[in-house]
């Protein structure tokens, strides 16, 4: 999306990027987004903890009225603001006097900003966005009734899945459906990075599943065990832990928390392999850097040996998830 932002060096950036949706099909995306990006914002319901509000706000925080916002405003943001729009297309904010009166105050964003919309100018439905090989995914997927009907349903978890995951295949209802049961790897690196947060998610029937996916498939106990237990097992990497090591590894920054609990989670031992263990890694980062300033002491042979022994030293730690991340 930030794509659609983007601007040559001798304009101005767009003042929001705007987000329409006349069916409202994007809405559990952006229930997941809200912690990733700090400038979502949504038309609706008055409600400060969601950044969510009536149209007048939105323009307020697009005009960088910084008492609307707990982040501090339009101006602290790193991107231009974007302003979800449940229940409006792109062609209700070009109709002029014709436009319903809550969403006047948005009338002139389109020209002071930018709006994600396909190639074709239409708004993005889910179904477009996945197909679509200009501006979305690329995906194949089968054009049934019912394949649409379980994409939507299953959006929430498809918005957790790394797209590699779904390529190389025409995608049916039966794997929209696959992707709401029985995916325990997942849903367990998830709780690791927010327990609290997927503990509030997953209430009830839900979450006792979960619990019952962990005993049986990990021997362990989120409850009685706790975040730092799991975290120690998945730097172990023994048994299914290992596998679950693998996949985190696949796409990382699906699971923002996890780096620091992994800090938190490393025991004591010497005798640990490093990889796993982000702390390891800074120490030998540390390392390396002492190493490049000793280079300035010694002659171009000597830096040039030293160079090639830390690269023989190091080079591993370029394939671990530590790396991906910065």
């Amino acid at each position: 999306m930030h794509r659609a932002a983007r601007h040559s060096p001798g304009e101005d950036r767009p003042a929001c990027v705007l987000w329409t949706d006349p069916d409202g099909q994007w809405q559990p995306v952006v229930a997941l987004l809200r912690s990733r990006m700090s400038e979502l914002l949504t038309l609706g319901e008055w409600d400060a903890g969601l950044r969510r509000g009536p149209a007048f706000w939105l323009r307020l925080c697009v005009d960088g009225a910084a008492v609307y916002l707990p982040e501090g405003g339009g101006a602290a943001f790193e991107h231009p603001p974007v302003l979800y729009l449940p229940g409006i297309a792109r062609h209700d904010l070009r109709s002029g006097g014709e436009c319903r009166d809550p969403w006047k105050p948005l009338i002139a964003l389109p020209y002071r900003g930018t709006m994600w919309t396909q190639v074709n100018a239409r708004d993005w439905t889910v179904e477009a966005f996945l197909v679509a090989k200009d501006g979305g995914l690329g995906l194949e997927v089968a054009r049934d009734e019912r394949t649409r009907q379980a994409l939507l349903v299953s959006l929430a978890a498809l918005a957790e899945t790394p797209v590699e995951r779904l390529r190389n295949k025409k995608l049916e209802s039966e794997d929209f459906d696959k992707l709401m049961v029985e995916d325990t790897p997942r849903d367990l690196l998830l709780w690791m990075s927010d327990p609290a947060g997927m503990r509030a998610r997953w209430e009830g029937s839900r979450w006792q599943a979960f619990v019952s996916r962990c005993q049986a498939d990990y021997a362990f106990h989120p409850d009685k065990d706790g975040d730092l237990a799991a975290g120690e097992n998945l730097g172990r990497g023994k048994g299914a832990w290992r596998a679950l090591w693998e996949r985190f590894c696949e796409a990382p920054t699906l699971y923002a928390g996890l780096p620091d609990l992994m800090r938190r989670a490393q025991p004591m031992e010497l005798a640990l392999d490093p990889a796993p263990w982000p702390k390891e890694n800074d120490r030998a980062e540390t390392a390396v850097r002492e190493a490049l300033l000793r280079t300035l002491e010694r002659s171009a042979p000597a830096a040039r040996e030293l160079v090639g022994h830390l690269e023989k030293e190091h080079a591993a730690r370029r394939l671990t998830p530590w790396d991906r991340l910065g």
